[in-house]
Order: C-alpha cells, then structure tokens, then sequence
C-alpha cells in the first residue's frame, strides 16, 4: 500500500492506493498514529484508489475514529469507491465516516485566554475562576531517607478527594505497619491516587473516587496542597529547539505567567524523555542505613541511565519554591537547567493518547485516563546534569498544565 499525505483546507489528508487488508492495516494505524502525535486531530482519508478493504482495516478505522472523538478531533472518509462504500456500510460505519462536506470546528477564543511564545514553544492560557490558589502542607521528614531513620511511626493516613493533590512516598493499605514492605512513589489528583509498590510486583496500584469510596494513602512523607488552579496553560514545542521543552523551562514559563514565586502543577503531557528514579525496596526496611551509600543504593534505586518513555503520556504532580522557608526546604531540590527555583515532581507514566486541545476539565481528563489506561510506573523525577555521563532532564513536547499560587502553611495538622 501507498500512503500520501498532505494539508487540505487545514486538515491533514492521507491518500491511499492498493488494499487494505491485514498485511497494511498496520501500515495505515502507524501513519495515523505518528499523524496525531504530530498535532494533527482532524484527518482525512482518501480511498478513491483502494480496491480492498477487510475487518482488519475496519478495525483500524473504527480504532482512530474513536480515539479522535475522544480528543475533539475526526477522522473522515472523502472520496471512495463503490465496492468500499458498499463494504463500511454493510460493516455499519459509513455514517460515522463519509465527509459530506463539513469542515472541523474550530475552538473558540474566549475572554482571559492569552498566547504567545518563550524560547521556541507556544503557549495558551486559560484563565481559570479561582484566584485564591493552593494552600500547601508539609508531611513527614524526608530528611530522613538519607540517613536510612523513616520510620512507620511518621505515617499519617491522608484522604485524597478532588480538592487534594499529593505526592510523596505512601502505600495503599489498612495501617502503616500493613504498608512498611510496599511504601514507594506516589502522586494523587482529581480524585485519584497511584502508587509504585515496592513489595517486587512492580506494577503501579490506583483508586478512584468512586461514590462514596475516596483514595486513602499511608503517606510516610510527602506533599499536599488544596484549592484550585488558577490557570490552565496550554503549550507546544514544536517550534523549539530539537522540538522539546524541557521541564524546567515549562515551570519558568508558569511561574513568569502567575507572577508568583511558589506554585501547585498537575501536568499531562506528551512526553520526549523522561529522567527520575524509582524505589526498588521500602526505604523503612533501612533501618538506619542510609539507602543511598555506594554501591548499595543500586539495590535501593532504579535511575533512569538513558532516554525513555518517550512518546509516552505522563501525568506529573509537582511543586515548585524559588526560595524554600526552612520548614518546606528538606522537599525541594533543583529542579534543573532553566530555572532557579526548587521542586519536587512525581511522574505516572501511561501509554500514549491524543490530548484533547483548548481548555479541558482536569478531574475529568484524569478520570478518564485511568479508567482506560494503567500506569507503569511511577517515578520521581531528576535533572541529571553530569558532563558527559548525564542523560539531562525530562523534555517534553505538547500537553497541559494546570498551575495555581501556591502557599505552604507548615506542616500538615497531627490527627
């Protein structure tokens, strides 16, 4: 099969010459695939010189016209013959396909949204309804991990509703003694949490709020923030140098926007390269031995020692200082080349799916990502800048990024 592709009228047309049976199906969910990651929501195929189409190419077909719905986008048949009419409207999708003659719906502008362009890559603000930002609290002492002292004693429960975001190291469970062989990374948002176990499964655990049944996490140590977001910032880096923007540039970017110093982020995003580590053993199995002494800290901690995830989806819970209080100080490192301000960022790593662009809903968005995809893996994120074995920071290419003024207000109330 022959695959052409080129703009029309704003849309990304693929034309396609020969069958499309199980041999090209494939060939043809790639093209579409590698289509959507490059930006493109709205599709259309030409069929005008294919001779046969089987369940195979069905399948593609129904695949993509789903997930571009899902993601405001469409995937539209535009020329066609006879005999392949006939078969998508015996298969029960030619409604769904055929073009008529409709042109895709363009988002509209709406007052408080602002665009404009930092060191390559685009940026679109939504201006949100909340003001008032977040209201930060500190849990447990992560000064403690290095010495290998994290004890069960400093677990506290936390009930993550909508309103709460989260990360830190915590473990699903019915107490902290329950939890001492699990305790890994975690992040929580929109009313779900996901952890990384470190009990060997090593496959992610979440909950959703689900009625009446809210996340719980034993957090051992960690971050919390409650309120709202007060702008939903929208970026693109395909104009950048080498087509990514890394991290910490996206962070500079928020906090110039917000005019703040500290801020709360919940990103989801298209990922390039993804640098952080993962817990491989429950760091209260220390027991006073720190985890990161060579060469032992290789049976503690999974780093990431060249580019992965990339063309991944990550969500990203994080928060950023640029001068730490004394209180708050033990939970934020550098966070890279950049900015100068200090974070503490986790990451869930999902397999790849369009985003749907323009002002989306976070609770919304996050939900219905974890209940069609599963994590795998959580990890908290690094800038590992070393001059030549380094594999850099976490770079990432298109997404959104809800951020609000963050204030932290100490350490969270003992219950």
């Amino acid at each position: 099969m022959e695959i052409i592709s080129h703009i029309r009228e704003g849309r990304l047309e693929l034309q396609l010459k020969g069958r499309l049976d199980a041999n090209w199906a494939d060939h043809l969910g790639n093209a579409i695939e590698s289509a959507i990651r490059a930006g493109h929501h709205h599709i259309d195929l030409d069929l005008a010189e294919v001779n046969y189409l089987s369940s195979a190419g069905i399948r593609v077909l129904l695949k993509y016209l789903k997930q571009l719905k899902a993601a405001h986008g469409a995937l539209r048949v535009v020329r066609t013959t006879e005999p392949i009419l006939s078969v998508l409207q015996l298969s029960g999708i030619a409604g769904l396909l055929e073009a008529g003659g409709e042109k895709p719906v363009l988002a509209k502008s709406h007052p408080g949204t602002r665009r404009w362009e930092r060191n390559g890559a685009a940026f679109e603000a939504h201006d949100g309804t909340d003001e008032c930002g977040l209201d930060g609290r500190l849990h447990g002492h992560p000064e403690n991990f290095a010495s290998g002292k994290l004890s069960v004693a400093e677990c506290r429960r936390v009930r993550f509703d909508p309103e709460l975001i989260g990360l830190g190291l915590g473990a699903f469970g019915h107490d902290p003694v329950d939890c001492s062989p699990r305790f890994g990374e975690f992040l929580a948002v929109g009313g779900a949490a996901v952890t990384q176990p470190t009990d060997g499964s090593s496959v992610p655990d979440f909950q959703v709020t689900e009625g009446q049944l809210i996340p719980e996490v034993n957090v051992l140590y960690g971050l919390t923030a409650t309120g709202g977001f007060s702008c939903l910032l929208r970026f693109e880096a395909t104009a950048a140098e080498r087509g990514v923007i890394s991290l910490a540039d996206l962070i500079e970017a928020a906090l110039e926007d917000l005019r703040t110093s500290a801020a709360g982020f919940v990103i989801l995003a298209e990922s390039a390269n993804l640098v952080g580590a993962t817990l491989r053993q429950s760091p209260t199995l220390a027991h006073g031995q720190s985890p990161l002494a060579f060469p032992t800290v290789r049976d503690w901690l999974s780093f990431t020692t060249e580019r992965s995830d990339e063309r991944s989806l990550a969500l990203i819970v994080g928060f950023a200082e640029r001068e730490p209080l004394p209180d708050s100080s033990a939970f934020f490192r550098p966070i890279g080349p950049g900015t100068n301000a200090r974070g503490h960022f986790h990451a869930a790593v999902f397999p790849y799916r369009p985003l749907p662009k323009g002002n989306i809903n976070l609770r919304d968005t996050i939900n219905g990502l974890l209940t069609t995809e599963s994590a795998r893996t959580v990890m908290h994120l690094l800038a590992d800048e070393r001059e030549f074995e380094g594999v850099g920071q976490t770079d990432l290419m298109r997404g959104a990024c809800w951020v609000g003024p963050l204030r932290i207000l100490g350490p969270a109330p003992q219950t």
